[in-house]
């Protein structure tokens, strides 16, 4: 499990960079595949896909109607996307 939040600048070609402990520890245990996203647009939440996946299996559990569950699938999947940390341990935040 990683804890704690990290201030980052998103550089001019929209990409983040991981802190290194916490990407050393994504890719060791999860592999290079995040989703990447956001509740509110104002800041970026990094799952590794495995464990989003999880949270998607455990929502599905959930009545479609459940307005909790509406509203979080509504807000990451507006933000959200799939992608993979480059080389640099990057990722890329789409606008």
């Amino acid at each position: 499990m990683l804890r704690g939040n990290y201030t980052a600048r998103i550089d001019a070609k929209g990409r983040l960079k991981v802190p290194t402990q916490f990407r050393r520890h994504i890719q060791e245990t999860h592999g290079a595949e995040v989703y990447v996203t956001s509740l509110t647009g104002e800041s970026v939440r990094i799952y590794p896909l495995s464990e989003w996946e999880s949270i998607e299996q455990r929502l599905a559990l959930l009545p479609s109607m459940d307005p909790a569950r509406r509203k979080f699938l509504d807000r990451t999947n507006y933000y959200g996307q799939q992608t993979t940390i480059d080389g640099q341990g990057r990722v890329l935040i789409h606008p």
